[in-house]
Formats: C-alpha cells, sequence, structure tokens
C-alpha cells in the first residue's frame, strides 16, 4: 500500500462582510429546476506542491504535497471529459490567487454556465488555507465571487476543498451493514457548493496517487455525470471515502489505520448536471 500523508499546515485571519439581500418568490418561477449548463463550464485550480519559507510561516516552510500533481491529472482529465475549460495555477502565493479570483470575479459571464474551482493545498481549522508564502481564509475567495460581476448572480460556483481542517485524527468506529423570463431578488449567498475533504477540526490525507477525496471525486463523476446531479454524486463519493478509505503509515502510528469524512456546504438553488440535461 502507499504511504499516506496529511495536509494539515502550522501557521491571520481577516474579517470578511458579506452583503445584504432580500429574497422574493414570484408564484410563476418553477419550484424544481435545473441549472442552464448549455454555456461555458470552467474549472480553475489553484495546487500547491512546494512552499516558501516565510514569517508567515515562522520561517518553517510548509511540507511539499506529495500526489498532488495525480489530483491535477485527474480532475484535468475528468473534467476535460465534460467539455470544461480547465486552467491550473501552480504553487501561486497569495498575491496571485486573489488577483486571479478577481480577475474572473470582474468578467462578464453571460455566456458562463457555471465556475468550478479546486484548492489542493494545507490547511487549518477555521477556513485557513496554505498559498506558496502564506496562509488565507478560504471566505476571502468566496466573498470576492458572492460580489462579483452580475452576471454571476444565479451561476453555480462549485468548490472542492482538498485541504486539512484541524489537527484531530480520526479512528473511525464500527458499524453493521446490511446486505419564464422574472426578475428574482436572490441572497448574495445563493448558489454556492463547497465540498470539503474533512470535517472542520479534522485533517485529510493523500498518498503518492492523489488524495482520498479527489481521486474518489474524479471516479464518481466518471461514472455518474451523465446520469446524476451533483449532490448524488457527492453523497457517494462521502460513502467510497468514509467506508473504502483508510490511512497507511506503518512508519507514523499516529495516522495509521485512520479514518476521513469528507463534508459538503452548499446554497444551490437549483439542481446541478455537470453537463446539459
Amino acid at each position: 500500500m502507499n504511504e499516506t500523508f496529511t495536509d494539515a499546515g502550522k501557521c491571520d485571519k481577516t474579517p470578511v462582510t458579506s452583503g445584504d439581500a432580500h429574497a422574493s418568490t414570484p408564484s410563476d418561477v418553477e419550484e424544481i429546476s435545473y441549472y442552464d449548463m448549455s454555456g461555458e463550464k470552467y474549472l480553475t485550480i489553484f495546487n500547491h506542491y512546494h512552499y516558501k519559507n516565510t514569517k508567515y510561516y515562522h520561517y518553517k516552510k510548509p511540507p511539499s504535497r506529495m500526489g498532488t500533481n495525480e489530483d491535477v491529472k485527474s480532475l484535468t482529465n475528468t473534467f476535460k471529459n465534460m467539455d470544461y475549460n480547465v486552467t491550473c495555477y501552480d504553487d501561486f502565493d497569495y498575491d496571485g490567487i486573489m488577483d486571479k479570483v478577481i480577475e474572473i470575479s470582474k468578467q462578464d459571464h453571460k455566456a458562463t454556465s457555471c465556475l468550478c474551482f479546486a484548492f489542493l493545498t494545507h490547511g487549518l481549522k477555521g477556513g485557513e488555507l496554505f498559498a506558496a508564502d502564506r496562509s488565507y481564509q478560504f471566505k476571502d475567495v468566496t466573498t470576492l465571487l458572492e460580489n462579483g460581476h452580475p452576471t454571476l448572480v444565479g451561476k453555480p460556483k462549485i468548490f472542492f476543498i482538498q485541504a486539512c481542517r484541524g489537527d484531530k485524527v480520526d479512528s473511525g468506529r464500527r458499524v453493521a451493514i446490511d446486505g419564464p423570463d422574472v426578475s428574482v431578488n436572490i441572497p448574495t449567498h445563493a448558489d454556492f457548493l463547497v465540498l470539503y475533504s474533512s470535517v472542520e477540526s479534522f485533517v485529510s490525507y493523500r498518498n503518492k496517487e492523489g488524495s482520498f477525496l479527489v481521486q474518489e471525486l474524479c471516479d464518481v463523476i466518471d461514472e455518474y455525470y451523465k446520469e446524476w446531479d451533483i449532490l448524488h454524486i457527492i453523497t457517494l463519493v462521502h460513502r467510497r471515502v468514509a467506508y473504502y478509505r483508510s490511512t497507511y503509515a506503518p512508519a507514523n502510528l499516529a495516522i495509521h489505520d485512520k479514518k476521513q469524512m469528507p463534508e459538503t456546504r452548499y446554497s444551490l438553488t437549483k439542481l446541478f448536471m455537470f453537463i446539459k440535461k
């Protein structure tokens, strides 16, 4: 078996504000519908393998993330197979990440169906992610998109976060298993989905073949993207990681034979298919 590693980090949290919104639900709005996926679809990957020795990391460079490039390959293949425009940025500093997200948020997205993002990095509890040079709040990213170009309103913004959310480990517990055109004012925080690789306060794992979450995510999407919406897909990803994945690190018993539980937070207002239904 391949040895397992964590995406935990050792290390400025910035306060953020959200827009004020008033929701209305006109009676002629279809109650259950699908997002329009006939337009352009994007996946932007921020991949981190190497980090810098900076004051923000107290001059202790975070460890390199072996296996992350396998996640990039899997994500690229899976999403290109669904005709997504895939772009990967490797080892960006904080300013580079924010500049790129600002650029995306300010673009006219009239022809866009969805924006997907993957952050492959170390992390800490409370929503901290690691750039190459410093940590930052994941909310810094979502706030930019919440307040972005008006054409982003009502468009799904999907995030895949492969990063630890703390330093706790989970040994698991045994379980017995049985064999038409209308204007609508919507909340600023609507139409987001965030898939985290672990629950708050716990570590995430990967080996030289990639991370537990991303590899299972790509496998399930490859199998079911033509049939299932994202919530069905993610539920199966949750199950596969929870039931079928355990760590193998005999040289480090603290993280040997441990479990991982992904977690999803969403404010989608329609059903999301990865391709046009």
